[in-house]
């Protein structure tokens, strides 16, 4: 009877890939089960010669302290413990084991034997890798950006989860490289240019572009490299760069391949398996969709750019006894063109119009919003009508629209040029501000979008000589992290505070009041000098 239950026992650990094992404290002796050699990449039967022969001869060496640090706690507290371990195996890869130990104490509490199990849980712990690396490469590659820094983005997520080396090659051109160590980056760029990929090698990038099928080399030998017709002073190379096993896999996206990613075990001495050729064709599905994106995000942002530049005003009229300057900083996002826009222009009676603006959202659709509020305000204010009835007019004209324009601020100035007087009315925007003075105060009036807005009302101010108007969007004063109230303060300080040519002033606001730049920046400044 017993022995038939000891047999069911070795079946049922062998079956499962699991082994028993038992260390004697006193006398440093380990028993194993027959099936814990194998696990470890020994001879079945193998037993280890004492704790410190297992810690040098089978753990891995990074993990020798931390395994050493485990036991020696429980040894001391008498208490049981469970962790992973690294083993390297020629013909499988790197395998994970997991075991958990009890401690059995003798008579006085101390520590005297320590029984446990040992299983391999490689597939559990690649599972839960794969995921944790492929949930991080979507999160990092699905912000908008440029399509180089998108694939630099994709070597830099390699390195050293998935290889030593990383490189991403389009068609005939390598974009991105990593490597752990700078220096060795140089040093690829450099091979790169001294042996530029051939479009019609039989192997490696060059033919996975092509065929838009992946190629998976174990181990790197002199027969694999002479088959791929490199010469004897390439085959050197691949050997300084101790090129020891390799992938290489396409980047697809709609049925196109957009180029191929390459993945080399080096340093490390890893190999890789048709395991890890499934994670990293995932990792190049999930990196065309990201280059795909990222073309069309460059593609539009040049677009809407043009747009937008097209729209704003080439040059400003020259105001006989006044300073007018203008800055337009893009946000250092760059994901799109924004909608902030700036305009003055002579009216039929000799006075000036001056409009700073900003449309929600960015984009080819809010350059093209911010043409066509510019050129209705335009045409509206050529009637010769007040601000306030120019700012009427654009919110019946939005409201006609039916919900297309979304939302925008605009500030629009009337200035007698004379006098120094001026009208101003806004829809949602912030309000101008007198350097010196404070801002003028203006009834409020709804942005742009927001239906059923009651009549909108002017407000008079007046322009001493010496004395400077400024018009700015939002993004000059607010930030996600700082109240719009307390950016407002520091404007009015700031300007109160500065002296000396109008353009430099400008300057010193847009250094040092942005919180981020993570918005557009209009700004107009207008100066009396006369």
């Amino acid at each position: 009877m017993l022995r038939g239950l000891e047999e069911r026992l070795r079946l049922a650990l062998e079956g499962t890939e699991t082994g028993f094992w038992e260390w004697d404290v006193a006398t440093d002796t380990v028993e194993w089960s027959d099936n814990m050699g194998p696990l470890y990449d020994l001879p079945r039967g193998t037993q280890p010669n004492g704790i410190a022969d297992f810690l040098d001869r089978i753990v891995h060496p990074e993990d020798r302290e931390r395994i050493a640090g485990i036991i020696q706690t429980a040894l001391r507290d008498v208490t049981g413990y469970e962790f992973d371990l690294r083993v390297a195996l020629p013909d499988r890869g790197e395998r994970w084991l997991h075991t958990r130990a009890q401690v059995l104490a003798d008579e006085h509490g101390r520590a005297a034997r320590i029984i446990g199990l040992l299983s391999d849980v490689t597939e559990r712990r690649y599972r839960e890798e794969a995921r944790v690396f492929l949930d991080t490469a979507s999160q990092r590659l699905a912000a908008p950006m440029d399509p180089v820094r998108a694939l630099e983005e994709v070597a830099q997520l390699a390195v050293p989860r998935l290889a030593d080396w990383c490189a991403v090659q389009l068609e005939q051109e390598q974009v991105a490289v990593a490597h752990v160590d700078p220096e060795k980056v140089r040093w690829a760029r450099e091979l790169q240019q001294r042996y530029p990929p051939d479009p019609d090698a039989p192997t490696g990038a060059p033919a996975v572009i092509r065929s838009g099928r992946s190629e998976l080399y174990p181990e790197i030998d002199r027969a694999l490299l002479e088959a791929a017709a490199l010469d004897e002073e390439q085959i050197q190379l691949v050997r300084d760069l101790q090129m020891h096993s390799v992938m290489v896999v396409p980047m697809t996206v709609r049925d196109r391949t957009l180029g191929a990613i390459t993945f080399v075990w080096a340093e490390s001495g890893r190999r890789y398996t048709g395991r890890d050729l499934e994670l990293a064709e995932e990792v190049g599905r999930r990196a065309g969709l990201a280059l795909d994106h990222a073309r069309l995000f460059s593609r539009e942002h040049r677009t809407a750019e043009l747009l937008q530049r097209a729209l704003l005003p080439s040059r400003l009229p020259d105001l006989p006894g006044y300073e007018l300057v203008v800055r337009y900083v893009p946000s250092d996002a760059r994901d799109h063109a924004g909608g902030d826009w700036y305009d003055a222009f002579f009216l039929p009676d000799g006075r000036v119009g001056i409009v700073i603006g900003d449309v929600g959202g960015r984009g080819l659709e809010a350059a093209a919003t911010m043409g066509q509020i510019r050129n209705a305000l335009r045409a509206y204010a050529l009637k010769g009508v007040s601000p306030a009835e120019v700012i009427d007019d654009l919110h019946a004209l939005v409201d006609q629209t039916g919900g297309e324009i979304a939302f925008v601020t605009v500030v629009y100035v009337v200035l007698d040029l004379a006098t120094g007087r001026g009208e101003v009315a806004t829809a949602g925007h912030l309000p101008p501000l007198i350097a010196g003075v404070g801002f003028v105060d203006m009834p409020r009036c709804p942005p742009l979008g927001f239906g059923g807005a009651t009549d909108c009302e002017s407000s008079a101010f007046s322009l001493a000589v010496g004395q400077t108007l400024w018009l700015y969007t939002d993004g000059l004063v607010e930030g996600r992290k700082r109240p719009i109230d307390t950016g407002l303060a520091m404007l009015a300080d700031a300007a109160g505070r500065a002296e000396g040519p109008l353009g430099a002033i400008a300057d010193q606001l847009l250094v040092s009041l942005p919180a981020a730049r993570d918005d557009d920046i209009a700004l107009l400044g207008l100066r009396r000098v006369g």
